[in-house]
């Protein structure tokens, strides 16, 4: 499994079924909605990991407690304890900006930002338990993890990922010499507090566009 399974194919269109269930959204704005909310979550990991040798051995720590045993259970994917568990994840993910993603993405969806707090809450345990899992069949950390899966080093495949963010970057003309570096730069760009609406609303919309595919 690599990082795009969880937006497409089978995982990803049951992830996007029990989403839309749960809290009675429209399926295409479920679909969208994770196109853009997954990849956003990876690139905020990364930028975060990077930030700080402490901050990076924070999201290692958080990885050990999801082995991705989560893909076996997702009839379980609605419990309140996974929901509760995933608030706090979304709000260790974004920290001050959680407001900034939760309001943006509510624009681009015509959702409420309590149907997006309580989407990005189920969709946060499953981003984690794919590094997790990652992390326990490789012994690797947050940086190296990612590295592998931006880079094609992985089997799984998910050097997709790093090409389709390099795209997106090239699209607002930031260049990098490697697709982890686009990747943190994906993050940069939506978090900038100089960037207004309009521009954080095209970064979700090209993922959107791209991932949901």
């Amino acid at each position: 499994m690599n990082i795009t399974d969880l937006i497409t194919g089978g995982i990803g269109s049951n992830i996007t079924s029990a989403i839309s269930k749960t809290l009675n959204i429209d399926e295409d704005k479920t679909k969208w909605l994770v196109a853009a909310a997954v990849p956003l979550m990876v690139a905020a990991l990364n930028y975060n990991a990077k930030k700080s040798s402490e901050k990076a051995e924070n999201i290692n720590k958080a990885l050990e407690q999801h082995d991705g045993s989560i893909f076996s259970q997702l009839d379980k994917l609605t419990d309140s304890t996974v929901s509760t568990d995933g608030k706090r994840i979304v709000q260790h993910i974004f920290g001050s900006n959680t407001d900034v993603v939760k309001t943006n993405l509510a624009s681009r969806t015509g959702l409420s930002t309590e149907k997006i707090e309580g989407a990005l809450a189920l969709l946060a345990p499953l981003v984690m338990g794919f590094f997790g899992k990652q992390k326990k069949l490789n012994n690797g950390g947050v940086g190296d993890l990612i590295g592998n899966i931006l880079g094609g080093q992985s089997s799984s495949g998910g050097g997709i990922l790093g090409s389709l963010v390099s795209n997106i970057m090239d699209s607002f003309g930031v260049s990098s010499p490697t697709n982890q570096g686009t990747l943190s730069n994906l993050a940069g760009e939506f978090f900038n507090q100089n960037n207004n609406a309009d521009k954080k609303g095209s970064v979700l919309d090209t993922l959107a566009a791209i991932f949901g595919k």
